[in-house]
C-alpha cells in the first residue's frame, strides 16, 4: 500500500459521505494504492452506519476502527497509526477544513526531497478569535522555553509521514499522549507547508477553550517538569522572604517597640501563602495523576469493531 489516510471521526455523520468523495476526487490515481482509515471515537450520532454504509459501497478500500466509547483524538491517531500499513501516512480531519488536495502536494514535497522525512500543514493566518489566538501563543511561548522539542507555532496535526516516523511514534509506550510534542521529539526532518483552513462542511467544532486550555496543560506535564522545578523555586524564595520578614518584625519590635501588624496583614500573608501551596499541591498531582495513569497499564482505547470495505476484519482484542 503506498498511501494511508488517516481519519478521525467524532459525530461526523454529516461529513463522511463528502469527505469520500472529495478524496476519491483529489486522489485520483493514486485511490487504488490508498487505504481510507476512519476511527470512529465513540460517536453518538450516526456516524458509525454511514461508516458501516460506506465500506459496503466504497469501490476503494476503506476501513473502520470503532471505539466501544469515546477515548479522546489521541487515542483515534494512536489506532490509526497502528492500523496504517502505507509508506505514505497521512493523518487529515473529517469535516474538509483541511482539504484532501493538500496531500497531493505534500506528496510531491517528499518525492522531491528524499532528505525530509515528514511534511507537516500550518495556517499562515488563523480563522479563529483573538482570545484563543492570544492563548495559543502563549501556550507555545511557554512549552518552547520548558522544554527541549520546539513545538512548531500554528502547526496542526494534518502530516504526511514517512513509514520510519510512524514507527518510530508507535515505539513509544506512554498512555498519556500529546502527539504534537511526540511529532517533535521523535525528531526527523519535518518540511513546514502553508495552507488554508476551509469552513467546516458540516457540523460544529468539538473544542472549545476550556478543552483546549486542559489539552495545552497535558502537553506542557507530559513533555517538561519544569513546573516541579519553577514550584520548588517559588517556594524556597517565599520561605526565605518570610525569614527575612521575621527578622525585620522582631527588630522593629525590640528597637521602636512598634506592635506586630494587625489581622489584615496576617490574612493577606495566610492567603497568598495558602494559593501557592495550593499551586504547588496542584502541579504534583497533575504529574502524579499522569504516573498513576501510566502504571496502571490500561489500554489507550478499546476496539469495538473494526470493517473494511470487503466486510468485518478479526478481532484482535484491546488495543
Amino acid at each position: 500500500m503506498l498511501l494511508s489516510v488517516i481519519v478521525p471521526c467524532y459525530n461526523e455523520e454529516g461529513n463522511i459521505d463528502l469527505f469520500y468523495e472529495e478524496a476519491v476526487r483529489a486522489l485520483g490515481d493514486l485511490m487504488p494504492r490508498t487505504e481510507l482509515i476512519f476511527v470512529n471515537d465513540g460517536s453518538r450520532d450516526g456516524t458509525l452506519e454511514k461508516l458501516r454504509a460506506l465500506c459496503g459501497r466504497a469501490e476503494y478500500r476503506v476501513r473502520v476502527v470503532s471505539f466501544s466509547r469515546n477515548f479522546g483524538k489521541e487515542a483515534a491517531l494512536l489506532a490509526g497509526l497502528r492500523a496504517s500499513t502505507g509508506e505514505f501516512t497521512s493523518i487529515i480531519d473529517a469535516d474538509l477544513q483541511q482539504r484532501p488536495s493538500y496531500i497531493l502536494d505534500m506528496l510531491k514535497i517528499l518525492e522531491e526531497h528524499p532528505e525530509v522525512d515528514a511534511v507537516a500543514a500550518y495556517q499562515e493566518e488563523r480563522k479563529e478569535g483573538a482570545v484563543i489566538s492570544v492563548f495559543k501563543k502563549m501556550f507555545y511561548k511557554v512549552i518552547d522555553s520548558m522544554t527541549d522539542v520546539k513545538i512548531m507555532q500554528a502547526a496542526s496535526d494534518f502530516r504526511l509521514l514517512r513509514r520510519p516516523v510512524v514507527d518510530a511514534i508507535l515505539s513509544l509506550p506512554e498512555k498519556c499522549r500529546f502527539s504534537k510534542g511526540i511529532f517533535a521529539w521523535v525528531g526527523f526532518e519535518t518540511y513546514y507547508m502553508p495552507y488554508e483552513v476551509e469552513e467546516r462542511a458540516s457540523g460544529t467544532s468539538k473544542w472549545n477553550f476550556w478543552k483546549l486550555l486542559m489539552y495545552a496543560f497535558d502537553g506542557i506535564i507530559a513533555f517538561s517538569n519544569k513546573p516541579l522545578v519553577i514550584s520548588s523555586v517559588l517556594g524556597f524564595f517565599i520561605f526565605a522572604l518570610s525569614i527575612i520578614y521575621l527578622v525585620f518584625i522582631l527588630a522593629k519590635t525590640i528597637l521602636w517597640g512598634d506592635p506586630v501588624a494587625g489581622f489584615p496583614t496576617l490574612a493577606c500573608l495566610i492567603l497568598m501563602l495558602s494559593g501557592i501551596q495550593l499551586l504547588g499541591i496542584g502541579i504534583i498531582g497533575q504529574y502524579l495523576a499522569k504516573n498513576y495513569t501510566e502504571t496502571k497499564g490500561r489500554p489507550v482505547y478499546v476496539v469495538k469493531e473494526e470493517w473494511d470495505s470487503a466486510g468485518r476484519l478479526p478481532q484482535e482484542g484491546d488495543s
